[in-house]
């Protein structure tokens, strides 16, 4: 199992862009592993200052496994 993070705010997920930040859906977000959690702590506070309310981190649990439909 892996761990991963992302941030959500009350509009959705965020994801850092070249002028700062958007809100987007999930498979969109940024998403960091734990050594990048400093990044999610700089694009929370660029969301904050961008308006973006209720910032939290969320953690992503990836399982791998079979699938059932091989691609």
């Amino acid at each position: 199992m892996m761990k991963l993070y992302a941030l959500k705010c009350d509009q959705g997920y965020l994801k850092r862009t070249e002028t700062g930040c958007q809100c987007v859906d999930l498979e969109k977000a940024t998403v960091v592993t734990e050594i990048g959690l400093d990044a999610l702590d700089k694009l929370a506070e660029k969301a904050a200052q961008a308006g973006c309310c209720k910032i939290f981190v969320i953690e992503l649990q990836v399982i791998e496994g079979n699938c059932v439909k091989g691609f």
